[in-house]
C-alpha cells in the first residue's frame, strides 16, 4: 500500500499537468492578435490645396480577415485618423472574410515648405480600430497595395507609393496603425522656370547700372529702385499660393539674397552720384571700378550661404 502512494501522485501530477498543458494551448491562439490584412488601390489624386494643408483622394480600401477569429462588424469599425472621408461597400464576403470600400474624401496634413518652391510632400492616409488595440488586433500591409498608372495631379509629379503598419499610444494604450502614402513632388524644371529665372532676368538687369557711366546716376537709381519694386512684387506673388509659416522657405532665402544685391546696387550708385554731385569725376570712376570688381565676391558668398542654409 505504501509503494502504491507514490505511484498514486506520479499518475496525478502526470495527469494535470497534461491538462494544464492543454488548456495553455487552447487559450493561447485567442490570446494572440488577431492579424486584419489591409491594402489600398490608389485611383487619383483629385486636389492638392497648399493653402490649406488638405488633398482629397480617390481610392479603394480592403481588408482580409479570418471570419473564425474576427467578425465582420468588428471589422468595420475602424476610423481615419487624418480625415472624415465618405466611403461605401463595394464588395462584402463575410463568409470569405473580405470587405473592400470605395473612398473619397479631404485629407489634412501639415505641410513642411522649408524648401518651396522646389518641395516634395507626402501624402498620407491613416487608419485606426476604433475599440480594438494592440494586443486584441493587428493590421498587415497587403502585397496588392499600389497606385493607377492613370492617377495625376496637374502640375506635379506622383512618385513612391508605399504602405506600411505603425503603432500609436493613447495613453498606456497602443493601437496598430495601417498608413498609405503618395509622394507628390514639383517638376524641377517647371519650377525653375516659373520661380526662380524671372528672378535672375530681373537682377540681371538691376545689375547693369555697374555698366552704366557714373554721369549717368539718375538712371542708374531708377533702374535699381525699378528692378527692386520688381523682385518684391514677384516675391509677394511667389509665397501667396502657402499659407504663413514660422519659417524661412527657400523662396525667402533666395529673396533674401536679391536684396543684398540690390541694396548693394543702391548703395552703390548713391554713393557714386554723391561724388559727382562734388565734381569728383575720377573718385566716381575708381568707386565704380571697385564696386564692379566685389561684385563677383559678393555672388559667391552669397550663394555659398544659400548652399550651407
Amino acid at each position: 500500500m505504501a509503494e502504491t502512494k507514490p505511484l498514486t501522485i506520479v499518475v496525478c501530477a502526470v495527469f494535470f499537468l497534461a491538462l494544464f498543458i492543454q488548456s495553455a494551448a487552447a487559450l493561447s491562439p485567442s490570446d494572440a492578435p488577431v492579424d486584419v490584412e489591409v491594402g489600398a488601390l490608389l485611383v487619383n489624386v483629385e486636389k492638392v490645396d497648399l493653402s490649406a494643408n488638405s488633398y482629397r483622394l480617390d481610392f479603394y480600401l480592403w481588408f482580409k480577415f479570418d471570419p473564425a477569429k474576427i467578425s465582420l462588424a468588428e471589422v468595420k469599425e475602424f476610423e481615419f485618423i487624418n480625415g472624415a472621408p465618405s466611403k461605401y461597400e463595394v464588395k462584402v464576403d463575410e463568409a470569405g472574410g473580405y470587405l473592400e470600400y470605395r473612398v473619397r474624401g479631404d485629407f489634412i496634413k501639415t505641410f513642411d515648405f522649408t524648401q518651396y518652391p522646389f518641395e516634395s510632400h507626402e501624402l498620407a492616409v491613416m487608419l485606426e480600430h476604433k475599440n480594438l488595440n494592440r494586443s486584441c488586433m493587428v493590421f498587415k500591409e497587403s502585397a496588392e497595395s499600389g497606385m493607377e498608372s492613370t492617377a495625376s495631379v496637374v502640375g506635379w509629379e506622383l512618385r513612391d507609393f508605399k504602405t506600411y503598419v505603425t503603432e500609436h499610444a493613447y495613453g498606456d494604450e497602443k493601437y496598430s496603425r495601417f498608413v498609405f502614402s503618395v509622394t507628390l513632388a514639383r517638376p524641377k524644371i517647371s519650377a525653375f522656370l516659373k520661380s526662380v529665372l524671372p528672378v535672375l532676368v530681373i537682377t540681371t538687369i538691376s545689375l547693369l547700372a555697374f555698366f552704366m557711366a557714373p554721369q549717368n546716376f539718375s538712371q542708374r537709381i531708377t533702374l535699381g529702385v525699378t528692378t527692386l519694386l520688381s523682385a518684391t512684387t514677384f516675391h509677394l506673388s511667389l509665397i501667396s499660393g502657402i499659407p504663413p509659416t514660422g519659417y524661412l522657405t527657400l523662396a525667402d532665402r533666395m529673396m533674401l539674397s536679391v536684396y543684398v544685391v540690390f541694396l548693394y546696387n543702391l548703395a552703390a550708385s548713391v554713393y557714386i552720384m554723391r561724388l559727382m554731385d562734388e565734381k569728383k569725376v575720377d573718385d566716381a570712376m575708381r568707386v565704380k571700378g571697385k564696386a564692379l570688381r566685389f561684385l563677383p565676391f559678393l555672388l559667391v558668398v552669397l550663394i555659398i550661404i544659400q548652399i550651407l542654409l
